[in-house]
């Protein structure tokens, strides 16, 4: 695959990707493919600047392209590849450059051989995937019958890549990213991107503190986007070189953390039940947790890394007052006085868990998760989250409006900051 004569914005190529299939518009299949294209795109020093979804349709699809290519140098499709007549992408790459459809013999006989091995027979409509627009060179696909596009036209590359996941990683991992990087050479790596995650800060306080390093013009350059529980600052260095562009970043990053303190607690890929786990790790402490309303989800939280054994003891899912009695030793008159959701209840959940494991640390999590169950003193949404350790609990009340997940969610979050916080002996 050649890659030349494309038209470069500074140092680095600007990227469109097209995804086609109406059962992405209508929602029977979740499109993947945009995002995952367009992680692995800025990874590799390559800027992303349009996205469109669009359906089995040529009209369609050309009024994408023409859109993509007003601000891109290189379009990746994805989809539209099939043997089937509302299989689009060959057809609408044809009709928008001009250039006739043409079979490529060897792909034919790739294509024949493909289904013998397989045992299923060679159909007319498949030699439609043997096709290409007339210039144009045919990718690889190792994982199914649809090989990729490459053309070039008017200094723009057009790359189409099968729809399926797992064929079109395969496709651009093995046989396109490469070559893009090869084609960026040393200056793939004159721009760095770091991210910092952010807790205990709403995304408007953070852009106020921080308004003149996320000017547009500024370098590095730092956005932000909010998820649930926290709020991600990507940083985005261009320099000289490598290094000057990560010189450059840290200059950054130091004056976030000189601003926003102990509201920055990771780093890259690093999630909160990470820096939960390092900071255990690192005190040589130990947790355990007991959980009413989360089901088990901090516990599985935890656990999803690697090495967690190093530091969790134990998980209780004590949905009912009889396991928090029995296994907790909460006492039945205070469950009787207080009710389940309190805050009497959760710091004896945690006071309880961390002496029945034996644990430095506990947290204990209480609340009504809905859509039924709320009253007017205690409504739908409310919890209880506790921490303790040797010098007692620590319990906070917080309401979490939302679905039965969306609430499972952030009170997971909250409850791992918690206690990330007691274990570094950051003040709530």
């Amino acid at each position: 695959m050649r890659l030349a004569v494309w038209r470069l914005l500074g140092l680095l190529l600007t990227a469109a990707v097209l995804t086609i299939g109406t059962e992405l518009l209508r929602g029977r299949i979740v499109n993947t493919n945009s995002a995952w294209i367009s992680q692995r795109l800025t990874e590799a020093g390559i800027d992303v600047v349009y996205q469109a979804t669009v359906g089995d349709d040529l009209t369609d699809i050309l009024a994408a392209l023409q859109q993509a290519v007003r601000g891109a140098s290189l379009v990746i499709m994805t989809g539209g590849l099939g043997p089937t007549k509302d299989d689009l992408a060959r057809e609408s790459l044809s009709e928008f450059t001009g250039r006739p459809l043409e079979v490529d013999p060897a792909a034919v006989e790739h294509l024949q051989a493909f289904f013998a091995r397989r045992g299923f027979s060679f159909t007319g409509n498949n030699v439609k995937q043997a096709s290409r627009p007339e210039g144009a060179e045919l990718v690889e696909n190792v994982c199914g019958t649809a090989p990729g596009v490459y053309l070039e036209h008017d200094g723009v590359a057009y790359i189409a890549v099968p729809g399926p996941p797992s064929e079109m990683r395969e496709m651009l991992e093995r046989s396109v990213l490469p070559r893009l990087i090869d084609r960026l050479g040393e200056s793939a790596r004159y721009r760095q991107i770091r991210h910092l995650h952010l807790c205990d800060i709403g995304e408007s306080a953070a852009a106020q503190a921080l308004a003149d390093l996320m000017d547009l013009d500024a370098n590095p350059r730092v956005a932000s986007y909010a998820s649930p529980g926290e709020v991600v600052l990507e940083l985005t260095a261009r320099g000289a070189s490598e290094a000057e562009a990560l010189v450059m970043l840290d200059r950054t990053e130091a004056a976030i953390r000189e601003r926003l303190g102990a509201a920055v607690y990771g780093i890259g890929e690093e999630n909160m039940e990470a820096a939960l786990g390092r900071a255990l790790r690192e005190a040589g402490a130990t947790i355990a947790t007991a959980e009413s309303c989360t089901g088990g989800l901090i516990a599985s939280r935890i656990t999803d890394l690697p090495g967690a054994s190093d530091y969790f003891l134990e998980g209780l899912v004590t949905y009912s007052n009889e396991a928090k009695m029995a296994l907790l030793g909460v006492p039945e008159a205070l469950l009787a006085e207080h009710g389940a959701v309190s805050e009497e209840v959760a710091r004896a959940m945690a006071e309880g868990c961390r002496q029945k494991a034996g644990s430095d640390y506990a947290i204990a999590v209480t609340g009504i998760a809905g859509p039924t169950g709320g009253t007017a003193e205690k409504p739908v949404g409310l919890v209880y989250i506790a921490v303790a350790d040797r010098a007692g609990a620590e319990v906070v009340r917080q309401t979490w409006p939302g679905t039965r997940s969306q609430f499972k969610a952030r009170v997971s979050q909250t409850a791992l900051n918690m206690a990330r916080k007691r274990v570094l002996g950051i003040p709530s």
